[in-house]
């Protein structure tokens, strides 16, 4: 007998044995019935056991027991912290007449997100993979958990919009602006934008079986969103496309030679871009019956700003804001004086680099102050239009 042989005899009995259970019990497997059943991670985990073994270490897994150790149940929570308590029990699920069939519906499981398992196991054909926030948002929700209404509000939300606006987008954007072109298995050489519709949704940033970071994110942090907010390598000549990361860290501009770039306190966060443009609060934080707030707009909030600043109102912060958009009239002022010999020199193209990598922020320095001071000062101390 040959390995593959072997192997093939092996996921032969492996599937007739994940039938033969989906067909025990009150929890029967009748693919021409016309009915769809729920079958349980524990049946899903007989094919797919290493994704179901990272699924268990995740708060989804725990769903259940989390509710119940609350100490903040009511009925209506079970229906997002189970599966399938839909009312019909001929489905099977969490409401399955028979208890010993139903405790195995506990926790957020497979067939939340990808349906119920039945016709799958039946016919072996994959289950389509659904990318949409919406899948999400079905249970993280309302005034508790708003993840997704405040997602809907967000530039994530509208990423692929831009294919409408921008006259200078194109396939290549959707790396940073699809979800579906992100986790397309290949991409045809003839492809257009508008052969994808998903923005930056949940899955892009957050990966459902896996909970190696925290939050499940599929990286750290800085990271995961220096993935795309960053120039790209931009150098002078060239225009800076959402530099955030890289001011941020104290990176892509163009550094004069023999000067010291330090970066402001800001770079040293430990959860960099989530310190200011996630900050959370719970459901009634202040027992006024307020919403929570999730985070997910990406907005920064002052409140973030009073942890280190308590008497801030705004984020002009010691005037930062306004010493920087000074720095950037005074060069832009320099350089719309400029000569037709003067755009000429690398001087000219070194200083309008660092004025539109600044821009291109759009914090006026806050993202580090430090580093975008130095840039801008350096470059109007270097550029003298007419000389």
């Amino acid at each position: 007998m040959t390995i593959r042989n072997y192997f093939a005899i092996i996921l032969v009995i492996i599937v007739i044995g994940i039938m033969s259970a989906c067909n025990s019990g009150t929890s029967p497997l009748h693919p021409d019935d016309g009915i769809l059943r729920f079958v349980s991670a524990d049946i899903c985990m007989g094919c797919h056991q290493r994704v179901g073994n990272e699924w268990i270490r995740t708060k989804h897994a725990d769903a259940l027991p989390a509710l119940e150790s609350s100490g903040f149940v009511s009925s209506s929570c079970y229906v997002c912290h189970v599966v399938s308590l839909d009312g019909n029990p001929a489905n099977s699920g969490y409401d399955d007449p028979d208890p010993t069939v139903a405790t195995r519906f506990g926790g957020v499981q497979c067939e939340n997100c990808h349906g119920a398992g039945s016709s799958h196991i039946a016919t072996l054909i994959p289950h389509n993979i659904n990318l949409d926030a919406a899948v999400c948002g079905s249970c993280h929700t309302d005034v508790h958990h708003p993840t997704y209404d405040e997602w809907q509000t967000s530039a994530h939300a509208r990423a692929i919009n831009e294919r409408d606006t921008n006259t200078h987008f194109g396939v290549a954007c959707l790396e940073c602006h699809s979800a579906d072109y992100i986790f397309a298995d290949s991409v045809p050489e003839n492809a257009s934008v508008n052969d994808f519709q998903f923005s930056i949704t949940c899955v892009v940033c957050h990966d459902p079986h896996d909970n190696d970071n925290e939050f499940q994110l599929r990286k750290k942090p800085l990271d995961l969103c220096y993935q795309c907010h960053t120039s790209e390598g931009a150098v002078p000549g060239m225009s800076p496309h959402h530099p955030n990361g890289d001011i941020y860290q104290g990176l892509g501009g163009y550094e004069y030679p023999n000067h010291q770039y330090e970066n402001s306190a800001h770079s040293s966060f430990e959860e960099a871009c989530v310190t200011c443009h996630m900050w959370t609060a719970p459901f009634s934080a202040t027992g006024s019956g307020e919403n929570a707030i999730s985070g997910h707009t990406f907005l920064p909030r002052i409140e973030a700003c009073n942890e280190c600043h308590p008497d801030a109102t705004d984020f002009n912060i010691y005037g930062a804001q306004t010493e920087i958009q000074g720095l950037i009239d005074e060069l832009t002022a320099e350089l719309d004086a400029a000569t037709a010999n003067d755009k000429q020199t690398v001087s000219y193209q070194n200083a309008k680099f660092n004025r539109d990598f600044i821009v291109a922020d759009g914090t006026r320095g806050v993202h580090n102050v430090k580093y975008a001071r130095a840039l801008l000062q350096d470059s109007i101390d270097d550029f003298e239009p007419g000389s």
